[in-house]
């Protein structure tokens, strides 16, 4: 009697450990398939001194190949009636050992203008932007820009609308 005991006791403990295993298995794979692009910020760099890092992180869409973000670096500057563009660079550059792309982006803060006579001499605060960056997609990396200190990213979700067909003629 006490043999079977023993002898069920183990396989029900036996059961109830397989089970266990088997659900921690289940939330280890679920997890990584939820592709957190939170947990992938750790693999990029801080921002060295004078730069800062911005981070746009995306929401899950069904077909993202129909969608484009555009990257639009600027900065707050007092100007006039003029319109005015800020000179500046963004640089696509690739995480060494990860094969993830962030962007820099650098400038001087010069700008170009046009130079139309302003009737009034009043300058304004304005986000000045330079020229923007189309990107891919993809919820499930963020997208890394870093930039000088005092500089902006502001960015756009581009969507494409229906496919056509260009005619002959």
């Amino acid at each position: 009697m006490k043999t079977i005991r023993k002898i069920l006791t183990g396989i029900i403990l036996g059961s109830i450990l397989v089970s266990f295993t088997h659900t921690n298995v289940d939330t280890m794979y679920k997890n990584k398939e939820d592709n957190d692009p939170g947990k992938e910020l750790a693999n990029f760099p801080e921002a060295k001194p004078g730069m800062v890092r911005y981070v746009i992180f995306l929401d899950k869409k069904s077909d993202e190949d129909l969608y484009k973000v555009e990257l639009i670096p600027g900065k707050i500057m007092k100007v006039d009636c003029n319109k005015h563009t800020l000179m500046g660079r963004t640089e696509e550059k690739e995480l060494e050992g990860w094969g993830y792309n962030f962007y820099e982006f650098s400038s001087e803060g010069k700008t170009v203008s046009t130079l139309m006579a302003c009737p009034q001499v009043v300058n304004k605060e304005k986000f000045i932007s330079s020229e923007s960056t189309i990107v891919r997609y993809n919820s499930n990396l963020p997208i890394v820009i870093y930039a000088p200190k005092g500089y902006v990213i502001k960015y756009k979700i581009w969507e494409a609308g229906k496919e056509k067909t260009a005619s002959v003629k």
